[in-house]
């Protein structure tokens, strides 16, 4: 099995108790699912219509304040950007464009156009654990950035390769694609990216340095 994002060959399968089959790669240290555990597109459809993510929940604006405030630290006035997996009620934009900046709204489902222009910023919150192909992800998000451009992912990250098989984050079965801090370390040195920010659980801040393909 080929890691989706390094390309290498991950050797190391082990089952979870919540009957999927996970790859660990040694090299980049994604796990990942499986292909045969993937949801289809219509069982991603229903379970992103059923998340409770509303802009009038103080609790989920809350939760996407985690990942903006470090952010906006490294923004300067009436910048361009994007949030990429945005679901079906966007509510980041809407966070961002109140405090004086433009944002557009992609998702692969919801809203599938992309924006002619290249962004400022980037936020990904909650969407690193959907991709099937991290590596095509990566490259159109380094592509959709100048250079000197803020990306900022939300994904829980996993410690402890033996507290994987049951860890709380697997039992959505829309979340395909696991990170270690070192995943992170690997993606800053293939794409051009430094990081500005770690919370050390689950939010970094990068920064786009210099445009590198080594793929």
């Amino acid at each position: 099995m080929l890691c989706p994002l390094c390309s290498h060959t991950a050797n190391n399968p082990f089952n979870s108790p919540l009957e999927v089959k996970l790859w660990h790669c040694s090299n980049c240290e994604l796990v990942f699912k499986d292909p045969e555990s993937r949801p289809s597109l219509g069982e991603e459809e229903a379970r992103y219509l059923e998340h409770n993510n509303d802009g009038g929940e103080k609790g989920y604006v809350d939760f996407l304040k985690l990942a903006i405030n470090p952010a906006m630290e490294f923004f300067e006035p009436r910048m361009d950007g994007m949030d990429y997996g945005c679901g079906p009620n966007p509510v980041l934009s809407t966070i961002i464009k109140a405090a004086g900046h433009d944002c557009f709204n992609y998702d692969p489902i919801f809203f599938p156009e992309l924006p002619d222009e290249r962004m400022d910023y980037i936020f990904a919150t909650e969407s690193f654990e959907h991709f099937f192909n991290p590596l095509r992800e990566m490259k159109l998000i380094t592509a959709l950035l100048r250079p000197g451009g803020i990306l900022t992912v939300m994904t829980h990250r996993w410690k402890e390769l033996d507290q994987v098989a049951d860890w709380w984050y697997l039992r959505d079965k829309t979340h395909v694609a696991f990170f270690h801090k070192k995943t992170f370390d690997y993606i800053c040195h293939q794409f051009g990216f430094a990081i500005l920010f770690d919370d050390g659980e689950k939010v970094m801040v990068m920064e786009k340095e210099v445009v590198v393909d080594r793929t």
